[in-house]
């Protein structure tokens, strides 16, 4: 039989001390806390899925001197190559059409490249380049057909002022010019 306390011992040693009371209850608090905010946290989740298709852009911007044979235009060591300029006089621009096409598949905007000569014979020739069309040309990997498809223009010019015996009747070798494409 357990010992039972007598009358004797003082009351505050049959008292179990208060801590041993506070912890369990604590710890049991603890536990229906964090069963609620899971059950929370499961009621307010949900797996949601989603599909979509995705491709690449393919970029080619190809260019041509005469309309028919084609080449990447939109590098340095792509240009598009000009025929050679010969007979240059003051009264007597020469131009020369470039052909472009958007082979992409996608639009493409269009600018001429930065590192395109503006003068050229140590100042006898003057290069000036037409505006390229403002809206996006439209891309078309198959053929150069439509609204795929546009012109430029380069104008080589010997100044008014210039020496007519130093510039007159100089002629300029192939020239390379590059247009240069971008998405919008």
């Amino acid at each position: 039989m357990p010992d039972a306390p007598t009358c004797d011992e003082p009351r505050a040693a049959r008292r179990r001390p208060r801590w041993r009371t506070a912890v369990p209850a604590a710890l049991g608090l603890s536990v229906l806390t964090g069963f609620g905010a899971a059950a929370t946290s499961a009621a307010w989740t949900d797996d949601a899925y989603f599909s979509t298709a995705a491709s690449a852009a393919e970029i080619d911007l190809r260019g041509s001197s005469d309309g028919a044979t084609w080449s990447p235009a939109d590098t340095a060591g792509t240009a598009v190559t000009l025929a050679p300029v010969t007979g240059l006089t003051p009264d007597r621009p020469v131009e020369r059409t470039v052909h472009l096409w958007n082979a992409s598949t996608v639009p493409l905007t269009l600018a001429w490249g930065t590192a395109n000569p503006t003068t050229l014979l140590q100042g006898c020739v003057t290069v000036t380049y037409s505006s390229l069309p403002t809206a996006a040309l439209a891309g078309s990997p198959s053929s150069p057909s439509g609204a795929a498809v546009t012109t430029a223009t380069v104008t080589f010019t010997v100044p008014a002022g210039a020496d007519a015996a130093t510039c007159s009747g100089q002629s300029l070798g192939a020239i390379d010019v590059v247009v240069q494409g971008r998405t919008s």
